[in-house]
């Protein structure tokens, strides 16, 4: 009697040993399926106004202050924003700033790829009296590529190539940039940036050229592409709680080449300064 109740306690422990090895197998099997499976895309957004001075036009030594809304919203890859507004997501100036329509094409731990549409709103003669009597630079949608890379935790850089797609000469663009992060505290970061803009020839000639003939006082100018501006800059963002950021912003342009040489720039170095708020969810 004794051995076969011994032999019943075996087989019983055996087999709840043998339930709860299969119960673990199942669990790790659940949680390993769980962590194979892509993370689902969330949407966040920001919400917010940024008040700026800066030049009339580029080349101006007038000023001009505006206040207005800074917006963004991301899903997954996709984002539709305007350019404070991805600021505010925390896209900071290491990287090429997208405005508009974008998605990213390619994205690494370091790298990231992506394409974007835009609204180039072009220039008038009501931006500056010097301008009265010349072309207005057309409004036009760019198409634009950008990549950036991450050297390291802090520094990275970014270049990017815009085009004109309405065929309103607008022209292309080609931008680089260089950024360097630090996290000061928890709470705020700040980042200091550099960049140079190269233009061709129907770009410079829109922004910089005086046509001969033309009602304009001003002698004729036909540029020519190359480098049109260098700029650097320090951007502070902090976060006031979990949802609400404030940005501050400052940036110096000096023009270059053949944008230094035309007519139409009265003063070559340009600052411009920015404030803002925003509300921010749900990153």
């Amino acid at each position: 009697m004794c051995c076969t109740t011994g032999l019943i306690f075996s087989l019983r422990s055996g087999a709840l040993a043998l339930a709860s090895v299969c119960a673990l197998q199942s669990v790790w099997a659940e949680e390993l399926a769980a962590s194979d499976k892509p993370a689902e895309p969330m949407l966040h957004y920001a919400l917010g106004a940024i008040a700026s001075n800066g030049p009339d036009y580029a080349g101006g030594d007038g000023r001009k202050s505006s206040l207005r809304p800074a917006w963004a919203i991301e899903y997954g890859r996709f984002r539709l924003s305007t350019s404070r507004g991805s600021a505010f997501m925390g896209h900071g100036m290491g990287t090429t700033r997208e405005s508009g329509a974008s998605a990213t094409l390619a994205q690494s731990d370091r790298f990231s790829l992506s394409a974007a549409l835009r609204i180039d709103k072009g220039r008038d003669g009501s931006d500056a009296p010097i301008l009265v009597g010349l072309p207005s630079v057309r409004s036009t949608l760019r198409a634009r590529l950008s990549a950036g890379y991450a050297v390291t935790d802090r520094w990275s850089v970014g270049a990017g190539v815009s085009q004109d797609i309405l065929g309103r000469n607008g022209g292309a663009q080609l931008s680089t940039s260089v950024g360097y992060t630090w996290p000061l505290t928890e709470q705020t970061k700040v980042t200091i940036g550099a960049g140079a803009s190269f233009g061709d020839r129907a770009y410079l000639r829109g922004h910089f050229g005086v046509p001969a003939g033309g009602a304009s006082p001003l002698p004729a100018f036909d540029p020519g592409a190359g480098l049109y501006s260098v700029d650097g800059g320090v951007e502070v963002m902090s976060a006031i709680n979990r949802h609400w950021v404030v940005l501050g912003a400052a940036r110096v342009s000096q023009l270059k080449g053949d944008a230094r040489r035309s007519p139409l720039t009265v003063e070559p170095v340009g600052y411009s300064v920015s404030v803002g708020l925003a509300y921010r969810c749900c990153r």
